[in-house]
């Protein structure tokens, strides 16, 4: 396998494994999967957690279902933690063995569990723990078995899989469902700029900023009108940094906002009252629909406004086409005015050579040419009027079909905005439902609303904001334009300045440069992961249908069926996870790093006949590269183990008892 690879987890006395438990994870190319088995509660998901907390100190896959989650536990082992006294500790490590062809990393951290005093609670006396996590080591093999210590552990692990692209490597995929929700097209955002690898460009644009600023201040001890316009330039720099920076403290001011909205939509999603439950799922249901109400309204602008461009010059002019019609009609009729002179005459007369007046032609040779003469007009002007006609009657019935068509885009621009309205009046209708009393008997729902009610009243206000915000710095990215030209023209001048200004020039055109790659890279990524995502869906979905899936330029997914565009509020949970696992596997396998892919649940959400297919198809897509499947025993299934056997390297079995998981052999 030339991918890396965990060749070896090795876990002492963390959460519910006791003692020293070494899982090996080795794989080869034609059997590149591995598969850990357990119900739920035997720890399977700490396997992932191991691995996140060895990695990067933390475990991020906790339990969103558990009211305390599992930081309120204390790592180290919970039998293990019976045998202390307070003030006394006990240490665990999770070390991970990793590389290509064979170990050539071993990553290691240790935790530690600490007994406090007592605390009562009740009427009993509770024990009290306290667990800290030590720093990353890593030792590295130098051939054989010599493995020595290495002194920048985070800098290989960089090498490997960078903190900022793990997600798309270890994952729990029964969260999945929740990566399409509300304002998920700032995560895919960040996803496609995490495996566009322009941490350097961002690098190199900000230094060369850096470098041209250092530069131009030098003018500033030229003296005269050069001092003077370099302040102004800087001034207006300097105001146009804290208009941005204004902006962006109220982006995260926002996000902030935002975040507390969805902590208010899930009580409410969850609470115990019925009624509330149903009308938050219908509100759900609403802004994921308005929010595509919406971009549908934008596009049907922009063919509103294409159909009238092609259409308006026929229809102001039809008209006048209809008269041209009518009297070239009207000339061909009458060919030149002459009654009865027809191009079909006259070749008769040629024919019998007699004209209709008896004479012999063959004795006349100027009627004979007189004839030819008027033949040759006749066909000449006959041919052009006919083909005139003929255009303008085209352009006519194209002009008919294309009115057709704009008054089908007005109509459908229409029914967007109709539509939109009654979304908007509905969502009204819930939050005051919500906050009414005689409807809701449910206080803590009330609560509820009118807190979200003040919250997107502040995001509003902050939104418009943002918007005057957003034109002030276009107006002072202006100004800071004409004053670096003012400056420049200044120093153009003076011939002894003449270096600096073509300095400062460069630095430009390369970041301009630098920018347009950034674009370019962007761009490329974000079609790429546009063609693999509706690839793998199309792949992994179990419905006898074709999909279309759409990654617009503002990092929105739409998904198109037979039926036309699908709202993604009413994919079941089970699409919801479809979907999100196929970006995360395009994402995987755009990033550009090796590494080894662990999936918790990978197919928690989805029912008993498609998880053949996803078990059939994923590995495919993940194909020289080691994937560890993290599965309960329901997932597990006698049909879905049939169908990835022959790929499978290691399989194993988790054993919990009495709070105790042994990892056995299957």
């Amino acid at each position: 396998m030339n991918n890396v690879q965990i060749f070896e987890l090795e876990i002492e006395d963390y959460r519910q494994y006791e003692g020293n438990q070494t899982i090996p994870l080795e794989t080869t190319s034609e059997k590149h999967i591995n598969v850990i088995e357990g119900q739920n509660g035997s720890g399977k998901s700490n396997i992932l957690n191991a691995i996140t907390l060895c990695f990067y100190g933390e475990e991020t896959h906790t339990d969103s279902n558990d009211d305390e989650g599992l930081e309120s536990d204390p790592l180290v082992n919970k039998k293990r933690l019976k045998e202390l006294d307070p003030g006394e500790s006990i240490q665990g490590h999770i070390e991970i063995k990793l590389g290509k062809g064979e170990p050539e990393y071993a990553f290691r951290r240790t935790f530690s569990t600490a007994r406090q005093e007592d605390a009562a609670e009740g009427d009993r006396e509770e024990r009290q723990f306290n667990s800290s996590i030590g720093d990353l080591r890593l030792r590295q093999r130098f051939g054989g078995n010599d493995w020595r210590p290495n002194p920048n552990p985070e800098n290989i692990l960089r090498e490997i899989l960078p903190t900022h692209v793990h997600e798309y490597f270890l994952f729990d995929g029964e969260q999945l469902d929740e990566f399409f929700q509300t304002g998920y097209t700032d995560h895919v955002r960040a996803a496609v700029l995490d495996v566009s690898h322009i941490e350097l460009l961002n690098s190199a644009v900000g230094h060369l900023g850096k470098v041209q600023r250092d530069f131009e201040s030098e003018s500033s001890e030229l003296g005269g009108d050069i001092q003077d316009l370099q302040e102004r330039k800087e001034e207006a720099s300097q105001e146009l940094e804290r208009l941005k920076q204004k902006r962006d403290e109220l982006e995260d001011e926002i996000d902030t906002a935002e975040g507390k909205i969805d902590d208010i939509y899930d009580e409410l999603a969850g609470s115990a009252d019925d009624d509330v439950r149903e009308m938050q799922q219908r509100r759900v249901y609403l802004e994921e629909r308005l929010d595509e109400q919406e971009d549908e309204l934008v596009d049907t602008k922009e063919a509103v406004g294409a159909s009238l461009a092609r259409a308006g010059g026929i229809a102001y002019n039809a008209d006048a086409l209809r008269y041209a019609v009518s009297e070239l009609e009207e000339y061909e009729s009458s060919q030149n005015g002459v009654s009865g002179l027809t191009e079909e005459l006259l070749r008769g007369i040629l024919s019998r050579e007699t004209c209709v007046c008896g004479a012999d032609l063959t004795e006349c040779d100027s009627s004979r040419e007189h004839i030819k003469d008027l033949l040759e007009e006749q066909t000449t002007e006959s041919q052009d009027a006919i083909e005139g006609r003929l255009r303008m009657e085209r352009a006519l019935r194209d002009g008919e079909s294309l009115i057709e068509g704009l008054l089908a885009d007005l109509s459908e621009l229409e029914d967007t905005r109709t539509a939109i309205d009654e979304n908007e009046t509905e969502l009204a209708n819930i939050s005051a439902q919500l906050e009414d009393e005689d409807i809701i008997d449910n206080e803590r729902a009330q609560e509820l609303e009118q807190r979200r009610r003040d919250i997107q009243g502040r995001i509003s206000k902050m939104e418009r904001e943002v918007g005057e915000l957003n034109g002030k710095i276009e107006q002072q990215e202006d100004v800071v334009d004409e004053r670096r030209e003012e400056w420049k023209q200044a120093m153009r001048e003076q011939d002894e300045h003449d270096l600096l200004v073509r300095q400062s020039e460069f630095i430009d055109s390369a970041t301009d440069k630098l920018s347009e790659i950034k674009r370019e890279i962007l761009e490329q990524v974000r079609t790429e992961t546009e063609q693999r995502l509706e690839r793998y869906y199309n792949d992994l979905i179990w419905k006898d249908e074709d999909y279309e899936v759409v990654l617009t330029e503002e990092y929105e997914v739409r998904l198109y069926g037979p039926d036309g565009r699908k709202n993604l509020g009413s994919l079941s949970a089970g699409e919801r996870q479809v979907l999100a696992l196929s970006f995360m596997a395009a994402l995987s396998k755009i990033s550009g790093f090796s590494a080894p892919v662990v999936i918790d649940t990978p197919l928690g959400r989805i029912s008993s006949e498609p998880k053949q297919l996803i078990a059939q198809n994923v590995p495919d897509y993940l194909n020289d590269t080691q994937v560890t499947f993290l599965m309960t025993d329901v997932e597990y299934s006698e049909d879905v183990r049939a169908y990835i056997s022959n790929e499978v390297a290691n399989e194993y079995h988790l054993e919990f008892q009495n709070g105790v998981t042994q990892v056995v052999d299957r």
